[in-house]
């Protein structure tokens, strides 16, 4: 009995790595924090913020988060796992979790941003608050298709603007013709 329940714990752990390592393959960055000190309402708030902007969070425990990165380009990341571990992961928008994770820790200390990765490369803490202070890939995407859309809208605003005043034109031209 003591074997099999060592052989479901076996399974488990193997379960999880693997849980992981796709996790880590799908997401296009994440940050890594400490949580410790939040309490339970807290950390709901934080989840929910993440979810807001498509990013899933979760706590890790760090032997199988190591193991999981193992050959990922990730490697890294074994300096940041240690204590309790949270680990957002933006699978949309990899600059969103860096945003709701600076942005939090601004409002409740007690959440320490320890670093980040994006693109196959470990990011430091600094480095995940200045990728916070980025435009997000939907914001980025709306200012292109403002730039895009800018010369359309200025050529017809002239094109409305030459025909008001033609109009405006033919309008005085007839008022003088009925005052004569």
């Amino acid at each position: 009995m003591t074997g099999e329940r060592v052989s479901k714990t076996r399974q488990a752990r193997t379960d999880e790595i693997e849980r992981l390592k796709k996790v880590f393959s799908e997401s296009e960055g994440g940050v890594v924090t400490d949580f410790r000190g939040l309490k339970v309402k807290e950390i709901t708030d934080l989840r929910r913020r993440f979810r807001e902007k498509g990013v899933g969070y979760q706590v890790v425990k760090n032997t199988l988060t190591r193991l999981a990165v193992k050959d990922t380009g990730y490697e890294g990341l074994d300096s940041l796992l240690a204590g309790p571990t949270g680990i957002a992961f933006g699978s949309e928008d990899p600059i969103a979790a860096a945003q709701v994770a600076v942005e939090f820790s601004k409002d409740f200390e007690a959440l320490q941003v320890k670093g980040g990765f994006m693109e196959g490369k470990v990011l430091s803490e600094g480095e995940v608050v200045e990728l916070s202070k980025l435009s997000g890939k939907n914001e980025l995407k709306a200012q292109f298709l403002s730039v895009l859309n800018a010369p359309s809208v200025r050529l017809l605003g002239v094109l409305n603007g030459v025909g008001q005043k033609f109009l405006g034109v033919l309008k005085a031209q007839e008022e003088k013709m009925e005052a004569s």
